[in-house]
């Protein structure tokens, strides 16, 4: 049974529209992070899409509703991989997104406008759907994502979504559209299956990350919860506070550290104690953290197993040695819920004197410093100093 381009559209508006207004008004009542704001502007594209793409086929000579929708079918993977990314601490480089949803519009104003058809600009559309897809799959295996269950079905949604448009670019680009394969598996109905299931897992996927990361708001006029249940900042109000304070800090030209501490062996542990013991030992690391850090400090949550400190310190050996407090903290306790086993952390140390007073280049050092002392073996500090003077390694 054949079914009408109109239907097709009908259907797909439908899924976007209710899935999109679901994971928005999600976002509303709850105090999201980067990560949700970004998914959230990548259901708006996908609605965007849908309302674009309604209009070409009411109106066929609205050639401008074909790019308008092309840049959205690209915007849409390229916003949820952006998300990705800063669900994992890293930058969204939505900027990429963006660019690529502009080439997708170009496209088609370059392959005849209003006399390029259906088509026009679809080669690289598709490209564009494929290659974003893979790397959204490809960064929901990296940590601390790749720990998380939920986000299998975001990996396998970005796989099945990027091989099946990167086989759909190859055969357009090497038989065209009115070819029998293309138009019997690869058309748009086929297309329209495989983004509606898109869209189907991925809500749920993405509603349940978020709603480990962020409380829910109980009322309009309750105040925001700064502190998570184990008494450590949430993402936003970490960032608020040290931004202040790095303000500050730069106006007195006093040096701040931030000192990333991340569980070594994290996704080991959950398959070897399960999650409820992994989510016990999370808890007590960030005790540990806590009672071993220096006292004048602010501690962030900024990903499950990693926290980040920032504190004063008038030179950065001071910051190496309650690195180094808390790494021997951790050693000496061993811990009931799982078996006496004790704890290690990869530590890695950025200062305001080396990098300036901006968060985000902070953030990023500490990670990249995080992840030489993870590479190197784990349980060791790591100094991150500008390029010109290289990197210290100090091991725990």
């Amino acid at each position: 049974m054949t079914i009408d381009l109109y239907t097709i559209q009908l259907a797909m508006s439908t899924v976007t529209i209710v899935a999109g207004v679901m994971f928005i008004l999600d976002t509303v009542l709850r105090n999201t992070d980067r990560a949700g704001r970004i998914w959230a502007l990548s259901f708006m594209a996908a609605v965007l899409t849908s309302f674009a793409y309604a209009t070409w086929i009411v109106v066929p000579d609205a050639w401008w509703a074909v790019a308008l929708g092309n840049a959205g079918v690209v915007l849409t993977p390229a916003l949820l991989w952006s998300g990705c990314r800063a669900y994992n601490g890293r930058s969204g480089l939505a900027w990429v997104g963006l660019a690529g949803a502009g080439a997708a519009a170009l496209a088609v104003l370059l392959d005849g406008g209003a006399d390029g058809g259906a088509w026009a600009g679809a080669a690289l559309m598709f490209l564009l759907v494929a290659v974003f897809s893979g790397l959204g799959a490809a960064e929901t295996l990296r940590a601390p994502m790749r720990g998380n269950w939920t986000a299998r079905g975001l990996t396998a949604m970005f796989v099945i979504v990027g091989l099946f448009y990167a086989t759909r670019t190859a055969v357009f680009v090497a038989r065209g559209p009115d070819d029998p394969v293309f138009s019997g598996a690869l058309g748009t109905e086929a297309a329209a299956f495989v983004l509606m299931s898109l869209i189907i897992v991925t809500l749920p996927s993405l509603i349940i990350l978020q709603s480990e990361r962020v409380p829910r708001l109980r009322g309009r006029n309750e105040l925001t919860l700064s502190y998570n249940a184990d008494a450590v900042l949430n993402q936003d109000s970490f960032r608020d506070i040290v931004e202040d304070w790095l303000d500050r800090a730069n106006f007195h030209d006093e040096q701040l550290v931030f000192m990333r501490v991340e569980l070594d062996e994290l996704e080991a542990l959950d398959t070897a104690f399960g999650r409820s013991v992994g989510a016990q030992l999370l808890t007590d690391f960030t005790q540990a953290v806590r009672r071993y850090a220096s006292p004048n400090s602010d501690i962030g949550l900024v990903a499950p197993g990693a926290l980040v400190v920032v504190a004063p310190y008038a030179r950065l050996e001071q910051a190496v040695a309650d690195g180094d407090s808390v790494q021997q903290g951790l050693r000496q306790n061993p811990l009931e819920a799982a078996q006496g086993i004790r704890l290690s952390a990869s530590i890695g140390l950025a200062g305001t004197d080396f990098f300036g007073y901006d968060f985000d280049r902070l953030m990023k050092a500490a990670m990249d410093a995080a992840a030489d002392a993870r590479a190197s073996g784990g349980d060791a500090l790591v100094i991150a100093e500008s390029s010109a003077r290289g990197r210290r390694d100090r091991r725990g």
